[in-house]
Formats: C-alpha cells, structure tokens, sequence
C-alpha cells in the first residue's frame, strides 16, 4: 500500500500540465499514473516520425469505433496516445487553440468561468512562442511554439490559391481573428517535438513532492461509500492499490469514463448489466461523444516538391541518419506547414471549417495510389452537430470500451463534408495551385453528384483524432463535472480536467485546449484540496 495526496491518472496533454501545476505547491505529494512506456523514442523525437509514432502498438492504444451506418458500417481508427505526453506524443504537433467564439460559448452553455477572456490567460501562460508575447501569446512558456521551416513552395502555392479565391492571408491562426489562409505554428523545439511532457512533466521531474510512473495501467477507483481513496493499478509488481485523498481523471475522452464506468460511476443499469456495484448513478457519463471527421481531396503533384522522395527506400535511411547525427534535414519537418479556417454556411457564428494542406498522398505510402509524388487537403467540419456515445464492453478494464462517435448522423453534417469538398475543387484550381495538380485520385474526376460526394464522404471520410465531450462539464443536474470545480458530481475527492469535459468541441485542433483544461482545471482543483 502507498500513500499521495493527489493522483492524477494520465500523463497526457491536460495529466502533464495538471501534475506540474499541482506540485508547485509544495505541500501538495502529487502521483503522476501514465500506462504507456517512456517517450524517449526517435519516432517521437523526429517530426517526421509522426506516421511511425501514430502506428507504433507501443506508443498508441489503437482504438477503433464501433461499425458507423452512416459510413458503410466501416469501423473508424480511433489513435490515443499511450506514454507520456499522451497524443501530444504522437500527433501531429499543429498549434490551435479553437476559435475565441468557442469559449464564450461554453459560458453560455452554462460554464461561467470558461470564456475567452478567462482561457488566453492560461494559454498564454504556459506558450513559449518564437515570435515573442504579445496581447495573444505568450513568450516564455514552457510549451514551445514555431514557425514552419521548410519553406516548400508547395505550401505557399496553397496559401496563395485561398487568396485568389477570396479568402485572407492570416499568418496567426491564435490571434485576433482565425479566419483565413496561412501557415500553422507547430510544438516544434529546434526541429524536435515538443510534447506536453517535454514542456511540464520533464522540467519537472526533480521536484521531491512529484512521482511520475510509468506502465501503470489504472484498472479502477477504490471507493468508501462515494467518497474515493485512491486506484487499483496493474504494474510490474502486479495489482497495487494506491492511496490517496484526492483523484484526478485525465484520461482523455476515451479514458476518463471508461474509467468512471469501470468503477460504478456511470449509468446505472448499464453498470449493473456488466455486474459493476453503482456508486453513482451519472447518465451522463460516455455521452456527448463526438469529434472531428475530415475527408480529402489527392492529386499526384506535377513537381517532385513532396516528401516522398525522402519517405521512400532507402532514402528514409539518410533522412533519419542526418536527424539522429545532426538534427538537420527532412527529419525537422512532419509535413503539414499550412491549412485555413473559413465559413461555408453564412449563418455561422464562426469559422466552421478547417483545412490541412498533407505534403504527400499518404505518411505511410501503404498503397500505390499513396506511392508517389502527390499531396491531399482534408476539409473538416468545425463544430460536428451529430453525437455519439462510449460504453462498456464488458467489465474487465483492459478490454477497450465501445467508442460510438455516431458520424454524420446528422444531415447538416453530411452537407458540410460534401460542401467541403467542392470548396476543396475551386481550391486546386486555382491558378496559383492548379499547376501542381496532375491526376486527381480522389474523389476522381468521374465524380460529379451530389450522390457520387456524398458516398466518397460514406467511403473514405476519417477521424482527425479529436474525441471529446464524455465527461460533459457544466452547473447543471445531468452535467458530469462542476464546471467551477472539476468536481465530479455525486461523489467526494474525485475530479477530471481533460477533453472529455468540454461541452462542445472547439474549432480546431484539440491538443492546446486539453493543454489549457489541464491548467485551468488544476488551479480550480487546488482552491478545493489545499
């Protein structure tokens, strides 16, 4: 049996940022549980990894949906991070916070507290930015943030084709206004990547009121009555039960209400149907799941500007040989310098769509249609109206949970996906763009209907890897977490700061806000416990 006053479960992008905030207190002895191996790994290390980081059994749960009917019953992979850092370790390091809308809006749906002017502090905060603090960024921060480096003329090509269509430049997707084409800042540091453990657990590690463990699979929460006190753990010394006065969730949206659910929190008769006691009765524990999908445009590139003359036998060999003897080469880059923001529907209240411009047809270059020179833009719907669920499998906690994001369930949400793509149509042909194209392999050129979109969308449409929403934050009665103290309702000394809180998705990339959930969340958990 062991002893802490504070364990926080996941060292992911918000588990990082919640241990290192906690323990400046000094009085306050702070665990950090992470299931997954260490992050010194090149795959991590390298930008470039990124596709052999996200493959890696080691380094990624491999989660996959449960069969969608409104996508060929396909079942869709789900990636979340296994080590420390979480996805932050694996993903694909582009810095967005989501739009200012986004938050006010939280606070409108009843998170009083979480909007914008509240959160830029804490962004701001922990940013390193290599152009300097300014009214939106910070400059010193722990989490480094930097310009593209590359300087590929495929990427301008890109930013200028948004133009001639009629979109603006924007050189700071994060600052006064999201709209636009121009390139993304990156958690790179000197051409390695800059996770959430590099920017808070590592610094960290010396503190004597900080443990950080790694392969320690949470496998429940111990209870008295509904109070907690503390985790079952599977380790290398076998099931362990760790003590504690107080348990933070940061598990990530698949993670956090598996593990609620595993341990009586959750919906009761769903509970009591996999033999589980109820401590808790809480229906809305895996409800509210949803995420970002993205489907793609592909052309083989008329110019050898891609990445896969380097991707490919054996030229991956010298690009990792320069990287790991000198950090220099290929090896800095992971091959999504740019993208946009912009509305197609005129009724948004903000930018409802997302694009990424892919330097290549495919990372892993797994078909001949991937093999090649080429490049892909994914259109993304911001703010997805359709909404999913996560439950139960069975009740042993190392089988994955039933993950339900219930794509495109709604009929606005299919327009969305088509309508993107014919944006993405006018984009390439553009005349700064169109000189790039050659053969359009996806969604083809017989392709012209409504119809023939739509099934393209059905077929080949993916996740873009951010889950959120499971663990659904507000004041209200059917809210899981109290949004004024992370507090998970109905039971005592627990709590959860990740993106399973956030009431609706932001619009963007998920990492810096979980990021940010982890700060702010530790500062309302600390006015609880110290």
């Amino acid at each position: 049996m062991s002893g802490s006053d504070v364990i926080v479960v996941g060292a992911g992008s918000a588990g990082c940022a919640l241990a290192e905030r906690l323990s400046r207190d000094e009085s306050c002895n702070v665990t950090l549980l992470e299931a997954g191996p260490s992050d010194q790994h090149i795959f991590i290390r390298m930008p470039a990894g990124v596709a052999k980081a996200i493959g890696s059994k080691r380094f990624n749960w491999h989660f996959e949906t449960t069969p969608q009917p409104h996508m060929n019953n396909r079942r869709l992979g789900t990636p979340r991070g296994k080590t420390l850092g979480g996805s932050s370790a694996i993903n694909a390091l582009i810095y967005i916070r989501g739009n200012a809308w986004d938050y006010d809006n939280w606070a409108a749906m009843g998170c009083p507290g979480w909007g914008y002017e509240d959160v830029l502090p804490y962004f701001r905060a922990v940013e390193g930015n290599q152009r300097g603090a300014d009214a939106y960024h910070g400059g010193d921060g722990p989490l480094h943030v930097s310009d593209p480096e590359s300087g590929n003329p495929a990427f301008e090509a890109f930013i200028k084709a948004g133009q001639e269509l009629g979109h603006p430049l924007n050189s700071d997707f994060n600052g006064a206004d999201q709209t636009g084409f121009g390139p993304f800042q990156l958690n790179i540091s000197d051409g390695r990547r800059w996770s959430a453990a590099d920017a808070f657990v590592h610094p960290s590690r010396g503190r004597a009121n900080l443990t950080v463990t790694t392969g320690a699979q949470v496998l429940g929460l111990e209870f008295d009555g509904t109070r907690v006190t503390g985790v079952r753990i599977a380790g290398a010394q076998g099931v362990e039960v760790l003590r504690a006065d107080h348990v933070v969730l940061a598990a990530g949206a698949i993670g956090t209400p598996q593990l609620l659910m595993l341990s009586g929190v959750g919906p009761a008769d769903d509970l009591r149907a996999h033999g589980i006691d109820v401590v808790a009765d809480r229906a809305g524990v895996g409800q509210n799941l949803h995420d970002h999908l993205e489907v793609k445009v592909k052309f083989r590139m008329t110019q050898p500007l891609s990445l896969w003359s380097h991707a490919k036998f054996p030229n991956y060999l010298w690009t990792g040989l320069q990287y790991i003897t000198a950090r220099k080469g290929v090896g800095r880059q992971q091959g999504l310098e740019a993208g946009a923001f912009y509305s197609l529907d005129p009724a948004s209240p903000a930018c409802d769509t997302q694009l990424h411009f892919v330097n290549a047809l495919a990372f892993d270059g797994a078909t001949a249609d991937d093999r090649g020179h080429g490049f892909a833009i994914d259109t993304t719907q911001t703010r997805p109206e359709s909404r999913g669920s996560l439950r139960l499998a069975s009740a042993d906690p190392r089988q994955a949970p039933l993950i339900d994001p219930n794509y495109l369930a709604e009929a606005k949400d299919r327009e969305m996906m088509r309508e993107g793509l014919k944006h993405l149509r006018e984009l390439c042909a553009q005349p700064s763009l169109a000189p790039l194209c050659g053969q359009e392999l996806r969604p083809g050129p017989g392709v012209t209907s409504d119809a023939q979109l739509d099934e393209v969308v059905r077929a080949t449409a993916d996740s873009i890897y951010h889950p959120v929403g499971t663990a659904r934050m507000g004041r209200d009665a059917e809210a899981v977490v109290d949004s004024d103290s992370m507090a998970v309702n109905g039971v005592e000394g627990l709590y959860v700061a990740d993106a399973s809180v956030m009431p609706q998705i932001v619009s963007g990339n998920t990492n810096a806000p979980s990021i940010m959930i982890g700060s702010k969340g530790a500062d309302l958990i600390h006015a609880q416990i110290a």
